[in-house]
C-alpha cells in the first residue's frame, strides 16, 4: 500500500484524536462506581436543561439516573425538580402553540361547536387576544357572578357559552312560579316540562317557590296534578315554599315528603295552617309558617312537633300570624329547639311574655326579627333592660348580628324604645338594623357604637339637613344599603341624595316619603303625564348623583339602575310585592339590601302591589 501523504495525515489527525478522546472518556466512565456514573449523568442532564436542550435524550438520561439504586435523597430531589420544571416549560410552550391554533379557529369559525366545547371544558378562560390580566379559573368567574345583580347577570347569557353556563347556574338556582286565575300559566308549565326533559337543568334548581291564587276548582286540580308529575324531576331540590291559597294540604305534604324527604327548608305561607302531617319531615334547617289564624285543618300543636322532631338540625324559624286575630305561639316555644336557633323571625304576630322569655334564653341567636305587638309591653321593657355587659360581652343575645324591631301600637311607649336602644349599645358585631318607628333621637344615640353596620333602615319623622348630617356622621362609611323613611321633608326628598356620596360602596338607597305614584283616575291626561315624568325624573336623579348604587328605592317602589355612556342613566322598574308574598322578592343585588327591603313586613292581606301606600 502506498504511503499516505502529509495532507491526508493532517486531515485524519483530528478525527483520530476525537475518537481517541471519546474512547478514553468511555474508559474513564466505565472505571467509575455506579453512584459516580449516576452523578455524571445527572450533571450532564442539568447542563443540557439549563442550555435549553431539553428533549427525549435528557428524559432518557434522567430516567436511567432515577432507576439507579443507592442514590442520595437530596440528589433524587434535584433530578425530579429539574425534570418537573423542564416538563412544565415544554408543556407551556405546547399549550401556547395549541392556543394559537384555537385562536385561529375562533377567527375562521367563531360558532364552531367543537371549539365551544373545548372552552367549556378548559380550566382557564382564553380570550381571542388573551391578555394575561384576563386569565382566570372558572371558580373566580363564578365568584364574580355572585356579586352581579341578577338583572345584569342576564347579559352573560349572550357573551359566550362559558359565561352562559355560569349565569344559568345562578339564575335558575331559585325559581318562583305563579299560578292563578289572573296569571299567565305558560312559564310555569314550561318549567315543569323542561325539568322532566332536561336532567341537567333540573339539577340546577335548588329552591322552588310556588305562588297560588285559585279557588278550589278543576283548573287548580289540573295544575296540582301537573306539579306532582314534575316533582320527582327536581332532583337537587333543597328548599320548597308553598305560598297562597289553597294552602298546602295533607295530600300534597305526602307527595313532597315521598319525593324529597331530605328538604332543608320548608315554607308554608297562607291564611290557614292546613299541612297535616308536615311534622314527618326530618333534617329541616329552616321552617317557615305564616297563617292568619289557627282554624285550619292542621292542629297548631303540630308546629311544636315539627320543632321537636328537627331539634338537631333546625336553626332558622319564621312564624307569622295576623295581629287582628287571636293566636298564640306559647306552646310551640316550649320546644327545646328554641335554644338552638341562630335565626328567629316573628312576623305580624302577638308576642307574649312567655315567648319573649324563651327568646331571652336562646343565646345562639345571630338574627332576630320582632314584628307585631307585645301583650305585656312593660315586661318586654324589663327583659330588654336586663341586658348587661360583662368583660365586653352582652348577657342578652351576645352573638346578635341582625336585629329588626317593628312594633304596632307601641309608638308612644318611650320606655320600651329606651330599653331596646340600651340593649343595642356597644354591639360591634351588629351588621343589619331596622328599628321601625323608634324615635329618631333614641335611634341616633345607638348608631355610633355599631362600627360593623352595613345595612340600616331608619325613620326620621322630620327630615332636615341637620338631621340627615347627624345620621351620616353616626354610621360607618362602609355602608352598603340604606332605607330612609320620613313623614315630612324640608325639601324634596331626592334633593338629599347627594349627601349619601360619602358612602363609596353604597349599592342600595331607598328614600321613602310615603308618597304615591300619580294615579290616572285622579288626574287629567296631561297632568298625569307631567306628574309621571316628574316622578321618574326625581327617582332617576338619585342614581345620577350616586354612581356606586345599583338599585334605587323610591317611595316603596324598587328600580334597577342601568348605566350607559357618560352620565346616561335609566331606571328599570322591578315587580312590586304581591298579595301573600314571601319575604324574598326580586333580586336586589345583596343579602343586605334584601334584608332591609323584606317584602312581607307588614303583610297586607287585603290590597296587592303598591295600593297599600
Amino acid at each position: 500500500m502506498p504511503p499516505r501523504s502529509a495532507n491526508a495525515n493532517a486531515m485524519a489527525g483530528p478525527s483520530n484524536a476525537q475518537d481517541e478522546l471519546t474512547a478514553t472518556v468511555f474508559g474513564a466512565v466505565e472505571s467509575l462506581s455506579q453512584v459516580r456514573k449516576a452523578n455524571f449523568l445527572l450533571e450532564t442532564s442539568l447542563a443540557l436543561i439549563e442550555s435549553g436542550r431539553y428533549g427525549e435524550e435528557v428524559e432518557n438520561y434522567l430516567d436511567v439516573y432515577l432507576r439507579t439504586p443507592g442514590l442520595e435523597r437530596q440528589d433524587v430531589a434535584r433530578a425530579l425538580l429539574a425534570r418537573g420544571n423542564a416538563r412544565k416549560i415544554a408543556g407551556d410552550k405546547l399549550l401556547a402553540r395549541a392556543q394559537q391554533d384555537f385562536q385561529a379557529v375562533a377567527k375562521l369559525d367563531p360558532s364552531n361547536r367543537e371549539l365551544q366545547g373545548y372552552l367549556r371544558r378548559s380550566n382557564m378562560i382564553h380570550f381571542v387576544d388573551e391578555p394575561a390580566s384576563q386569565r382566570a379559573p372558572p371558580e373566580v368567574w363564578e365568584l364574580i357572578a355572585r356579586f352581579i345583580p341578577r338583572y345584569h347577570l342576564r347579559s352573560w347569557l349572550f357573551v359566550s357559552a362559558f359565561h352562559r353556563d355560569i349565569a344559568v347556574r345562578l339564575i335558575f338556582h331559585t325559581i318562583d312560579l305563579y299560578f292563578g286565575e289572573d296569571q299567565d300559566l305558560n312559564r310555569g308549565l314550561d318549567i315543569f316540562d323542561r325539568v322532566k326533559a332536561d336532567p341537567v337543568f333540573a339539577s340546577r334548581v335548588k329552591a322552588l317557590r310556588l305562588h297560588w291564587a285559585y279557588e278550589e276548582n278543576d283548573m287548580f286540580d289540573l295544575m296540582t296534578r301537573m306539579f306532582k308529575s314534575a316533582l320527582p324531576a327536581f332532583v337537587a331540590l333543597r328548599e320548597f315554599e308553598w305560598i297562597g291559597y289553597p294552602e298546602l294540604r295533607a295530600e300534597m305534604v305526602q307527595a313532597v315528603l315521598q319525593t324529597h324527604p331530605n328538604l332543608q327548608t320548608l315554607g308554608l305561607i297562607g291564611w290557614h295552617f292546613d299541612a297535616v302531617g308536615v311534622s314527618a319531615f326530618r333534617g329541616l334547617r329552616k321552617f317557615i309558617l305564616r297563617a292568619e289564624d289557627d282554624d285550619g285543618f292542621a292542629d297548631m300543636g303540630e308546629v311544636r312537633t315539627v320543632l321537636d322532631q328537627n331539634q338537631a338540625t333546625l336553626r332558622h324559624l319564621t312564624l307569622g300570624a295576623y295581629l287582628q286575630r287571636n293566636h298564640s305561639w306559647d306552646h310551640a316555644f316550649q320546644s327545646a329547639t328554641i335554644r338552638n336557633l341562630t335565626h328567629l323571625e316573628l312576623v305580624d304576630t302577638r308576642i307574649s311574655h312567655v315567648v319573649l322569655a324563651r327568646i331571652a334564653h336562646a343565646h345562639r341567636l345571630e338574627s332576630l326579627t320582632l314584628h307585631g305587638m307585645f301583650e305585656e309591653p312593660c315586661s318586654a321593657s324589663v327583659v330588654f333592660g336586663s341586658d348587661h355587659i360583662i368583660d365586653g360581652v352582652h348577657t342578652f343575645l351576645p352573638h346578635l348580628e341582625e336585629f329588626r324591631f317593628i312594633m304596632v301600637g307601641h309608638d308612644d311607649d318611650l320606655s320600651l324604645f329606651q330599653s331596646v336602644t340600651q340593649f343595642l349599645r356597644q354591639r360591634p358585631k351588629l351588621r343589619r338594623l331596622d328599628l321601625g318607628c323608634c324615635p329618631w333621637d333614641l335611634a341616633l344615640s345607638v348608631l355610633p357604637d355599631l362600627t360593623n353596620l352595613r345595612a340600616l333602615r331608619v325613620r326620621i319623622a322630620n327630615l332636615t339637613d341637620a338631621s340627615l348630617r347627624a345620621l351620616l356622621d353616626a354610621i360607618p362609611r362602609t355602608m352598603l344599603a340604606i332605607h330612609l323613611e320620613t313623614d315630612v321633608s324640608a325639601k324634596p326628598i331626592h334633593d338629599h341624595a347627594p349627601a349619601f356620596s360619602v358612602f363609596p360602596a353604597l349599592a342600595m338607597l331607598h328614600l321613602n316619603g310615603k308618597r304615591r305614584r300619580p294615579q290616572p283616575n285622579l288626574l287629567s291626561d296631561k297632568e298625569f303625564q307631567v306628574q309621571t315624568e316628574l316622578w321618574a325624573t326625581s327617582a332617576r336623579s338619585i342614581a345620577r348623583v350616586l354612581p356606586s348604587i345599583d338599585f334605587v328605592g323610591w317611595h316603596g317602589e324598587h328600580y334597577v339602575v342601568v348605566r350607559g355612556c357618560g352620565d346616561h342613566v335609566e331606571l328599570k322598574e322591578l315587580p312590586s310585592r304581591r298579595r301573600l308574598d314571601c319575604a324574598k322578592g326580586v333580586d336586589l343585588g345583596s343579602e343586605d339590601a334584601a334584608w332591609i327591603e323584606r317584602k312581607d313586613l307588614p303583610m297586607d292581606y287585603e290590597m296587592p302591589g303598591l295600593q297599600q301606600t
